[in-house]
């Protein structure tokens, strides 16, 4: 086990991160645990803005009661992002840390959305007995103003009750093990861990709990009382079905949230309490997140035929309007005489590409030496390379000698999404390799335990589920749009600003995300790439040794060329409003990033790297040793 790290404060010794055991330490256990709890994470994302989408489109749903529900959506969005990742990396790591202050923070975003959730609960279930027991007047009391008033009521409240409870918790001090029995950072295990008294924080606990989860219940319950009543004096046997059905769903919900949080909180933290509410806590930070929009789509008619309705629509949109079924590229040039010339130029690069990355990757693995951090993140750079020409370059060949050069509409937009995911995929994997230049750089020392095998492979996880999740949004938006005109698409792949551009529907939300998803990545990845090498710099210029200096600038300058090359393209091809001129533009462009950084990344950590130099020739050495 891991010896806490601590810091002395005065005449004490203090913990500066705790462990979390999470649900099992059982190492066969966790590959299960870490899918299993990814699928159900997935899905309370999709469910989550499938539901505040489907809200936004469809004016029937814009009523005081969606309006709320979609607060709640949005709530248990935030309520379950608050745990998962932390606990998805833990499930892959080895050392399952988190620090004092980011176990704070997540302890103060836990609280401040449970009681913000109580209340929300509680607002929904009067907006039900207004609709129903005063329904000639619901429109006029449940106006737009008040409805914001009662939103923002549970968010500044639930954000302030947050802030108190995480003050107390600030004030134990915690000075023995940093063992927490949890999957999170929560306060009954965190009381058990203290070794100041810890009276103040468990009454505060126990009170703050005890009066908001009563005060918010007593609303609900007296609310339902008076809507029971109401519908009982119904005489339409179809009304009192109407009412039982939007009641039923937010009753349920209710049910489960408030079920699992009295048994958690309502009790004195003890050993036995402790691992209890564990297995409590995974209904109310995953299932209950997950099941809200399943609960309020399929036991609510409303929002089943708007559902409906979405997907009928969109499917007479592209009868009626989507006439396209597929697209012509024209490519790079419409010279036939040129096309046989950039056949073989692209060829002879694609080859190259292939044999560059594939040889890297066999040469890290079969080599002992570049068994590193550096050489495994390399390694998923010279992958992704690979998939990222692979995605584009034997369609662009095979138009190159085909008279009709079509790409089938599911054809297009599966490219339209490798294209874009394994794009943010190659932004964070740069970031995270700069970061690790940093961690060998700037903490030599500290390089092999805090770049262990576990981290690396967290590391280099999250690039790849967020591209992927990234590359599924913006290819859902590309997939709203209308194409009922033209169907030349003016570059040699399936491009967003093209196909931007031949779009017979409103283009503004597709143009808005992929400017503001572009803008944000690109500039939060180089962000940290150039954070990273503000360290870096000035711990080159203090290395005393002329061969350090010269090894640190050499694996350094590797990086720093790739990303100069691939920033700057896609800076100038996907920061701009697509126009005929910049579409022209950014087919140049585009054979730069597509083709030639692919093949140009394997060449450059070759020849400019001491150890793939070496390594690759004692390879041929010992080939030639050993025929």
């Amino acid at each position: 086990m891991l010896a806490p790290k601590k810091m002395v404060r005065g005449n004490s010794t203090l913990v500066t991160e705790f462990i979390l055991l999470g649900l099992t330490d059982r190492p066969e256990l966790q590959p299960i645990l870490f899918v299993l709890f990814l699928v159900i994470y997935l899905i309370t994302v999709g469910g989550n803005l499938g539901m505040l989408v489907l809200i936004r489109m469809d004016s029937r749903l814009h009523t005081p009661m969606y309006f709320f529900l979609a607060s709640l959506s949005c709530l248990d969005l935030c309520y379950s992002t608050n745990v998962t990742p932390k606990m998805l990396v833990n499930f892959l790591s080895e050392r399952k840390t988190i620090s004092y202050a980011a176990c704070l923070v997540q302890c103060y975003f836990f609280i401040a959305m449970v009681i913000t959730e109580y209340y929300m609960l509680a607002v929904m279930a009067y907006d039900r007995y207004v609709a129903i027991c005063n329904p000639l007047l619901y429109s006029s009391k449940m106006s737009k103003g008040l409805c914001i008033r009662l939103i923002a009521g549970p968010y500044a409240y639930g954000f302030l009750s947050g802030l108190m409870e995480t003050m107390w918790t600030y004030r134990l001090t915690f000075c023995g093990s940093n063992i927490i029995n949890h999957f999170y950072c929560a306060d009954p295990p965190l009381i058990r861990l203290s070794c100041s008294d810890t009276f103040i924080k468990e009454t505060s606990m126990f009170v703050v709990a005890g009066f908001n989860l009563s005060n918010s219940l007593l609303i609900i319950l007296v609310s339902y009382l008076f809507i029971l009543m109401a519908i009982l004096r119904m005489r339409s046997a179809e009304g009192r079905h109407k009412a039982f059905s939007t009641c039923g769903s937010h009753l349920v919900a209710v049910t489960v949230f408030y079920g699992t949080l009295f048994c958690m909180y309502v009790r004195p933290p003890t050993d036995s309490s402790v691992e209890q509410s564990k297995i409590l806590a995974v209904f109310y930070t995953f299932v209950s997140p997950m099941l809200n929009p399943i609960i309020y789509s399929l036991r609510n008619k409303d929002v089943k035929r708007a559902f409906r309705k979405l997907i009928r629509r969109n499917e007479i949109m592209r009868r009626n309007f989507t006439s396209v079924t597929e697209f012509i590229l024209l490519g790079l040039t419409d010279h036939l005489e040129l096309q046989i010339l950039l056949f073989l130029l692209f060829l002879a690069i694609y080859v190259t590409t292939v044999a560059g990355n594939v040889g890297m990757l066999v040469l890290i693995k079969i080599n002992a030496r570049l068994h590193t951090p550096m050489y495994f993140f390399l390694s998923h750079l010279s992958f992704v390379d690979l998939c990222f020409s692979s995605n584009v370059t034997p369609k662009m060949l095979e138009n190159f000698l085909s008279e009709k050069k079509t790409i089938s509409y599911p054809a297009c937009l599966v490219q339209c999404y490798f294209f874009i995911a394994l794009v943010h995929v190659e932004i964070y994997i740069l970031a995270v390799m700069a970061f690790d230049r940093y961690m060998a750089i700037c903490n030599p020392l500290l390089y092999g335990s805090k770049m262990s095998k576990s981290v690396c492979t967290s590391l280099i996880t999250g690039p790849y589920v967020y591209g992927m999740l990234t590359g599924l949004m913006e290819t859902m938006w590309t997939y709203n749009l209308a194409f009922c005109g033209p169907n030349e698409i003016n570059h040699f792949y399936c491009a967003d600003p093209p196909l931007i551009k031949l779009a017979c529907s409103d283009t503004y939300n597709k143009e808005m995300s992929m400017f503001v998803v572009a803008g944000c990545n690109f500039s939060f990845s180089l962000l940290i790439i150039l954070i990273s090498y503000l360290y870096i710099f000035p711990s080159i210029l203090r290395i005393r040794s002329a061969e350090g200096r010269r090894k640190a600038f050499s694996t350094c300058g590797c990086h720093l060329t790739a990303v100069t090359i691939f920033y700057a393209t896609l800076f100038f091809m996907y920061l701009r409003p697509p126009s005929k001129l910049s579409v022209e533009q950014g087919k140049m462009v585009a054979v730069f990033y597509t083709t030639i950084i692919p093949m140009l990344n394997p060449l450059i950590y070759s020849f400019r790297n001491k150890d793939v130099k070496e390594a690759l020739m004692r390879e041929l050495l010992r080939k030639k040793a050993f025929p």
